[in-house]
């Protein structure tokens, strides 16, 4: 049977752990903290796969205060592209579609002015947009 798991799991840096649950930890999440976020398909007893990603806890900027409350948003940590070979995009929303390739244009804008060479040649390919 095949499973397939979403995050955010949350790694807060405390020996209790935090999960999606709830009730395993109270601890709010506040600016300045990471989380991790794990989507992932799993075959049982044959293979997994998980795209991980590393994002910090910042304020939002919101439109509305809703009663003078601040509210949150995350901020990507990781900066590396997600191996496009591996997509079905005739099975890709086109929400989804827009999601990796505006990922893979930030990943690009970051990364690239830190790589020369045969690095960058693979950065450039890595983060090509893709289309249904």
């Amino acid at each position: 049977s095949a499973r397939v798991s979403s995050g955010p799991w949350l790694s807060l840096g405390c020996p209790q752990g935090v999960s999606f649950r709830v009730s395993s930890n109270e601890q709010a999440l506040l600016p300045g903290m990471t989380v991790t976020n794990e989507p992932g398909y799993y075959e049982d007893g044959a293979f997994g796969i998980r795209i991980e990603n590393v994002l910090a806890v910042k304020t939002a900027d919101t439109p509305f205060k809703f009663g003078g409350k601040e509210y949150y948003g995350f901020e990507r940590f990781t900066m590396v592209p997600i191996q496009t070979k591996l997509m079905e995009t005739k099975l890709m929303t086109p929400a989804e579609i827009e999601w990796v390739n505006t990922y893979h244009a930030e990943v690009r804008a970051k990364v690239s002015p830190r790589m020369s060479g045969r690095a960058l040649e693979w950065l450039l390919r890595s983060t090509e947009p893709i289309s249904a």
